[in-house]
Order: C-alpha cells, then sequence, then structure tokens
C-alpha cells in the first residue's frame, strides 16, 4: 500500500509540470489574447483554465500534503489529528476547486 501510495505521488508530481505550464499559458492567453490570438482564443483559454484548475488543485494536494505530514514528523508533530487536519484540508481545497469549477 506504502509502493502504491509513493507511485500516486510521483505521478502527481510529474503531472504538476505541465498542468502548470498549461495553467500559466492559459491565464496569460486570458489576460493578453491579442497576443496569443492564433493560438488560444479568449473563451478557449478561459474553458481550458478552468478545466485544469481542477485537476491541478487535486495534483498539489496529492503532493503537497505528504510533505507537510512528513515535514511536520520530523519536528514530532503526529498523531491522528494532525492527519486527520490534513486530509480535511485536501478535502477541502479540493471541494473549493471543485465549486469553483461548477460555478464557471
Amino acid at each position: 500500500m506504502r509502493l502504491l501510495w509513493r507511485r500516486i505521488q510521483c505521478t502527481a508530481a510529474w503531472l504538476l509540470l505541465p498542468l502548470m505550464l498549461l495553467q500559466f499559458l492559459s491565464g496569460y492567453a486570458m489576460l493578453h489574447w491579442r497576443l496569443f490570438g492564433g493560438l488560444l482564443s479568449r473563451p478557449t483559454a478561459f474553458r481550458l483554465h478552468s478545466v485544469i484548475q481542477l485537476i491541478t488543485v487535486a495534483a498539489f494536494v496529492t503532493r503537497g500534503l505528504p510533505w507537510v505530514r512528513r515535514a511536520l514528523a520530523k519536528r514530532n508533530v503526529t498523531g491522528r489529528c494532525i492527519d486527520g487536519a490534513l486530509v480535511l484540508l485536501g478535502t477541502g481545497l479540493v471541494a473549493f476547486a471543485l465549486y469553483l469549477a461548477i460555478q464557471g
């Protein structure tokens, strides 16, 4: 189980690179649509940004919160309460990103 979780974390880490690149590109295309008119139109950039945002947040939570847990464990801050708080924080972040994606 631990090996599977490490593989999921590594996959999320490698997914973050193209996701963040698309996030910056679509965000820049929304703001400066005249420069990117041939590559991405403004509505397409907004749609792409909205779709990528949820996946990026999920990958960031999958990659980042276990790192926070290990950093806290090095400082002897451990326990089920900490694990539960991190799970609730990650779930809340993904739920908020889903809410934003639904709102448009």
